[in-house]
C-alpha cells in the first residue's frame, strides 16, 4: 500500500532536484557566454588601442617616461597575447 503523503513528498523532491540541475545548467551557459563576451570586448582593436593609449599617456606624462612607456608596451603586448592564445 502507498502512502499519499510519501508519494506527494517524493514528488516534490523530484522536481527540486530536477529545477536544480536546470539551474546550474543554465548558470554554467551564462558564464561561458560572459567569459566569451568579455574575451571579445578586449579583443576588439578599439579597446585595445584605448588600453594602449591610456598606457601611452600615463607614460608621458609621469616622472619616468621610459619605465612607463616600456610598461604600458609590455601590457599592450600581453593582452594582445592572451587574447591570441587563450
Amino acid at each position: 500500500m502507498k502512502n499519499p503523503f510519501l508519494e506527494k513528498e517524493r514528488q516534490s523532491v523530484s522536481y527540486a532536484q530536477r529545477q536544480y540541475h536546470v539551474a546550474q545548467r543554465r548558470t554554467d551557459y551564462a558564464t561561458e557566454r560572459a567569459k566569451i563576451d568579455a574575451r571579445l570586448l578586449l579583443a576588439k582593436p578599439t579597446s585595445l588601442l584605448t588600453f594602449f593609449g591610456f598606457g601611452a599617456y600615463k607614460g608621458a606624462t609621469s616622472d619616468n617616461p621610459p619605465s612607463r612607456r616600456r610598461q604600458a608596451i609590455v601590457t599592450f603586448i600581453r593582452t594582445v597575447a592572451f587574447n591570441v592564445l587563450g
